[in-house]
């Protein structure tokens, strides 16, 4: 058996998907995956130059590799943006071959090596643990979720206490999405996109609800084993968030480690030479100049792309809303 992985990446984040190609082709074991699929959610297709760069950085996984744009997937209407990005990564479930896929975001990137068994138990489940949402800021978007599926109160009760998490990596079942996805569409009558962002689900509730709901349940999908991911967040981007991390990532043996663009558009020059420095202990650079150069084109791009991916949302709002008014 052998698994897809997918990343869903927009403009802004084309520097962090270069990282990212650079940790699959040091860390990933042969066989693992089969196919890599990048969802480009962005604006525009990916340059001539975006491409070489991506070629160079997967190395011999560059084979593999395979670019769609979300509009392939799903007609992104009147969203767009992280909605579209949410969807997409359901509805390329359609185009998988694997019997999983593991969902990663741009910012995720390998640092040690990883197999099958990293994200697929023994048994044939799927790796994924379960945490509580008692005091979660995300528990409203559970608890619609979960209406929306027609969750019992004793299904929802426990889900509250006790619910897989919303962060990548991310290992679905192919074929319970599939299902998931037909099921919605022949209940409700109309393309899964539209009842997507009529009901403002997300993607991670909307999959983990319907299997406990209308599937096989969780616990026969997921066997609770965690996928440590440490991430950076903007609200840590300074030294002694970027410190902590990198511990916590340590205590844990992750093999996945994440930062938030946002982390490098905002972080001051002493905590960007420390991310560098961790991706050079990391092997996925060999010296620190090379990381602090992947850091500065980062900067260097992120602020213009991340505007011409706001106006160019913007006006796509204003066309369609436009059109379905006539």
């Amino acid at each position: 058996m052998t698994l897809t992985l997918v990343t869903v990446v927009f403009d802004a984040e084309l520097d962090l998907l270069e990282l990212q190609a650079r940790s699959l082709q040091r860390y990933i074991a042969e066989a693992t995956a089969s196919e890599f699929i990048i969802v480009n959610n962005g604006v525009r297709d990916f340059s001539s130059a975006t491409q070489r760069r991506l070629r160079q950085a997967y190395g011999p996984l560059w084979h593999s590799v395979r670019i769609i744009r979300t509009a392939e997937l799903i007609e992104a209407r009147g969203s767009g943006g992280w909605r579209s990005q949410q969807a997409a990564k359901l509805a390329i479930a359609r185009q998988i071959l694997t019997p999983y896929y593991v969902v990663l975001d741009a910012k995720n990137h390998l640092t040690r090596a990883v197999d099958i068994a990293s994200f697929i138990g023994p048994d044939g489940r799927a790796h994924g643990a379960f945490h509580t949402y008692e005091d979660h800021p995300l528990r409203p978007s559970l608890e619609s979720a979960l209406d929306y599926l027609g969750a019992s109160a004793e299904q929802k009760y426990g889900s509250i206490t006790s619910f897989p998490p919303t962060a990548t990596p991310f290992v679905f079942d192919t074929s319970l999405v599939r299902a998931m996805l037909d099921d919605i569409e022949r209940r409700e009558g109309i393309p899964f996109i539209v009842t997507f962002e009529r009901e403002k689900l997300l993607e991670f509730f909307l999959y983990s609800g319907w299997v406990m709901v209308h599937g096989p349940g969780i616990s026969c999908a997921m066997d609770g084993q965690s996928i440590p991911s440490p991430t950076v967040w903007p609200k840590a981007a300074n030294l002694a968030g970027v410190t902590a991390t990198i511990e916590e990532a340590e205590r844990d043996h992750a093999f996945v480690f994440a930062v938030h663009r946002q982390v490098l558009a905002r972080a001051d020059a002493e905590t960007r030479e420390l991310i560098a420095q961790h991706w050079v202990r990391c092997g996925l650079f060999s010296t620190r100049r090379q990381a602090s150069a992947l850091i500065r084109r980062f900067r260097r791009r992120y602020f213009p792309a991340l505007v011409a991916t706001r106006l160019t949302e913007k006006l796509g709002r204003s066309r369609y809303a436009s059109v379905s008014r006539e």
